[in-house]
This record gives structure tokens, sequence and C-alpha cells, in this order.
């Protein structure tokens, strides 16, 4: 059977989902199914520290209500929100975004440059790169003054080639543009760069690559020492380890 995966957005804007999905399926082989999940509480474009402890929150709750019926999981948020609970949680390949085009960007040992949208999410950005052991060239955060702006991503075209000329005379050796509702903007921008450009999408043939890789061994997993209140039946069945 087909592949398939999971797409949760835990970000509370329908936008997003649809957006991302429109991008990776273009990207998806052929008999890939990708379904996406939204948020239902907690940011519509998560932006801050605080903002993104709801979100994976939100997070666990939509795999816990979803992800039985599925292969594996990208997790469409830019911040990667949650990934390292999730793998815990669950028995099949989950993917992050933004982890996955830093890895297609640095492959061979790239320099890598980043460009991010909205100055106020820089040190979410920059502690996440730091998490996955990559040293860029630099960051460049491209100006937005709202979400309905952040989810207009065409209008913003001129200022991320202007981010990457600069990163290229920063001495980047290929670009990383985060951000779930842009993805699709790299092979759109491509043939305007000169180095090669990498955005969400990757997380597509990178979940499949572990997908493929998956042979069923998943480290034994501890149970929680104790019972968890107040939240969905669905997530505490599955911080119990019941996946249903």
């Amino acid at each position: 059977m087909p592949p398939r995966l999971l797409v949760v957005n835990p970000n509370t804007s329908t936008e997003v989902t649809q957006a991302y999905l429109g991008a990776a399926r273009a990207v998806a082989p052929e008999g890939v199914t990708l379904t996406g999940v939204t948020g239902r509480f907690g940011a519509r474009i998560v932006s801050t520290e605080a903002e993104n402890v709801i979100a994976g929150h939100s997070a666990l709750d939509l795999v816990a209500e979803h992800a039985a019926e599925y292969d594996a999981v990208i997790l469409a948020i830019s911040f990667d929100t949650a990934l390292e609970a999730l793998r815990q949680v669950l028995p099949v390949p989950v993917t992050g975004i933004t982890g996955a085009a830093l890895q297609s960007a640095g492959a061979g040992g790239r320099r890598v440059g980043v460009v991010i949208f909205g100055e106020v999410s820089r040190v979410l950005y920059e502690t996440l790169i730091d998490r996955y052991g990559v040293v860029p060239a630099g960051v460049v955060a491209v100006d937005i003054g709202s979400a309905a702006d952040y989810l207009s991503p065409e209008s913003k075209d001129t200022a991320v080639l202007e981010a990457c000329t600069r990163l290229e005379s920063d001495g980047a050796q290929a670009i990383v543009i985060c951000g779930a509702a842009i993805s699709g903007m790299a092979a759109r921008l491509a043939t305007r760069l000169t180095l090669p450009v990498f955005d969400g999408t990757e997380a597509v043939n990178v979940c499949l690559a572990d997908l493929a890789a998956n042979d069923g061994d998943r480290p034994e997993r501890r149970p929680p020492l104790s019972e968890s209140v107040g939240l969905s039946p669905a997530l505490i069945r599955l911080l119990r380890g019941d996946l249903r």
C-alpha cells in the first residue's frame, strides 16, 4: 500500500495547512497520500515562545486523535514544535520541516544561510538551528507586519531574494527559507538564485526515506511515572502508549 502521511499543523490557520499540503503534494511521488489537520486552539500563526509551548500541546492532541491510521507524520510548523516529544510517543517516523530543509541544504558539508519571516521569532529559529548542530552563514529576517502579511508569500519574493543575496555574500553555499505557509517558495525562486535553495517541502522525501529505513525496531518506551488529568481522552491514551 502506498505511504499515508499525516501533515500536522498546530497553528490554528487552515490557510497554512492548505498551503503546505499544496506544495508537498506537488513534490510527493505518485501514490503517496498526504492528509492535513489543523490545531483547534492557540495562535493563528505561532511567533513567540509562549505560543510555541501551546502549539506543542496542540501537536500532541492532533497526533493522538489522528495518527493511528497513518504511516508517518510531517510536522508542518517551522519551529519543529514538540518534535522530540512526538518521536517519543509515536511508533512511526516524525519529520520536522525545518530540520528536513537544513539536512538537505547542508548535504556535502555546504554552509547554510537561513531566511526567516519576522524578527520577533529570531530567537526561536536560532535556538532550533543550534539544536540541529548547524552553524549558519547567517540568519536574515524578512519583515512581516501581520499574520495576513505572512500568508501572502508572493508579496515577499523580492525581499527574500535580497536576503538570499546578502547570505551569499556572507559565505552561504545553500539557502533554507523557513516557514510552513511559504513552502513551495524555493521552487518558485530557484531560477532567480545562483545558490541551491530549500524549504519545508524537503520534509516529504526525508519522511519517506525515514519510513523506508524504519524497520520497526523502536527503543523500549518507558511509561510515565504518573497519570495525567485534564487532557483529552485520546492524548491520555497516547501518553500511556496506546495509539488507537
